[in-house]
């Protein structure tokens, strides 16, 4: 397992620091090795199958894709040298074509809705440490792929279809929103968040304004801690109750004080509570869609946010409040009552949680140097001129 932690460390440099768009190929679909060990080796139930199927069939499906607009690209420019193709002056009718070709891939790792269907599925069949790494660090390299590649490679077709991806990002917001309140599985739950969360992601991406980049990229970060943090939650309560359905918790505020103390701090920057990064990233996306278009504001601050904050205070209120509920268990066909251990959070369990509520809230109070930051990437990058 360290093995192949460090291989994903290894794997996600490369992409991070390719300035060759066939490197950061190669890095980028090498995942798919960790991604499918995460799932389908240390995942622990029947439906790994199903989720490795599905998530297999998604991302060979947008590899393909990629890899042939990046062979145009190179034979169009004769290199793949993120430096040369970035002064490469591609016809407009190229760029329409090129851009759906080369988009495809990230919109199924980031992913935006109707290509987020592998996500649940991979979340509730992997290992705790699965989920953690899935939704803090692998989901963001379709939002990295949009601001270092599409976007500085294919301007005119990021513009173009631009009002594809509003609408897209739109209906995919309220859909998984609506998703997420008929789920039974914390996991489920907690991925459809997700879900929302990058899908918002995607629209600040693409208002084409700095603020919207600025806070797209604030976002990933505040997601990255937060869905952790959540996971990591979720994986202490699967330990001690051997479950993930929600009927079978309940009060669980009476038993696991600590517990349920650091939950709900996790729960309040999932809603982008003020003084959390969660809340200075959605003002900073909600600026930029503001710029961009104002009937998405509204419908995205007034409606979406509401159903957001109605799913996560429902799912809270549903686990760990009420009076305590006895765990039952099916075996050959004999319903019995399963011994509970009712044991507050341990030592390491509260150190792993501490240091990311900790970030979460620092950055929420002191956002200058990290705004700073990403504003010198996105300069570097290119990415402002756009603004």
């Amino acid at each position: 397992m360290y093995i192949f932690f460090l291989f994903l460390d290894f794997l996600l440099k490369g992409c991070f620091f390719a300035f060759d768009i066939f490197t950061f190929f190669i890095f980028f679909e090498s995942i798919l090795i960790v991604i499918l060990y995460l799932i389908g080796i240390l995942g622990t139930h029947e439906r790994k199958v199903k989720a490795i199927y599905f998530f297999y069939v998604y991302t060979l499906i947008g590899s393909f894709l990629i890899l042939l607009a990046i062979l145009i690209l190179y034979f169009e420019a004769g290199s793949s040298s993120l430096f040369i193709l970035n002064n490469l002056n591609l016809t407009f009718k190229k760029q329409i074509f090129l851009w759906p070709l080369m988009s495809l891939s990230f919109f199924i790792k980031i992913p935006v809705f109707p290509f987020h269907l592998w996500l649940p599925e991979a979340h509730v069949e992997a290992s705790t440490l699965g989920s953690v790494f899935l939704a803090a660090i692998l989901l963001k390299l379709g939002g990295f792929g949009f601001i270092k590649f599409l976007i500085p490679l294919l301007p005119f077709g990021s513009i173009y279809y631009t009002p594809l991806i509003e609408i897209i990002c739109c209906l995919g917001f309220f859909c998984c929103s609506f998703d997420a309140l008929r789920q039974i599985d914390f996991k489920k739950i907690v991925a459809y968040s997700s879900v929302v969360h990058m899908n918002l992601v995607v629209l600040a991406i693409f208002t084409n304004t700095l603020k919207g980049l600025l806070g797209a990229i604030l976002m990933m970060v505040a997601h990255g801690l937060t869905s952790a943090g959540m996971f990591f939650c979720l994986g202490a309560l699967y330990d001690r109750f051997q479950t993930r359905n929600i009927l079978y918790s309940k009060g669980l505020v009476h038993t696991m004080p600590i517990f349920c103390t650091l939950m709900f701090i996790f729960m309040l920057t999932n809603i982008g509570f003020p003084g959390s990064i969660n809340f200075v990233s959605e003002i900073l996306c909600f600026c930029g869609i503001l710029q961009y278009n104002f009937s998405y504001t509204i419908i995205f601050l007034f409606l979406g946010l509401l159903i957001n904050t109605i799913y996560n205070f429902w799912f809270f209120n549903k686990v760990f409040f009420g009076s305590l509920k006895p765990t039952l268990k099916i075996k050959k066909n004999v319903l019995y009552l399963k011994k509970i251990k009712y044991q507050d959070i341990t030592k390491r369990e509260f150190i792993t949680l501490i240091i990311l509520i900790f970030w979460l809230i620092f950055w929420g109070l002191f956002p200058e140097e990290l705004i700073n930051l990403c504003q010198i990437h996105l300069i570097y990058l290119n990415i402002r001129s756009l603004s």
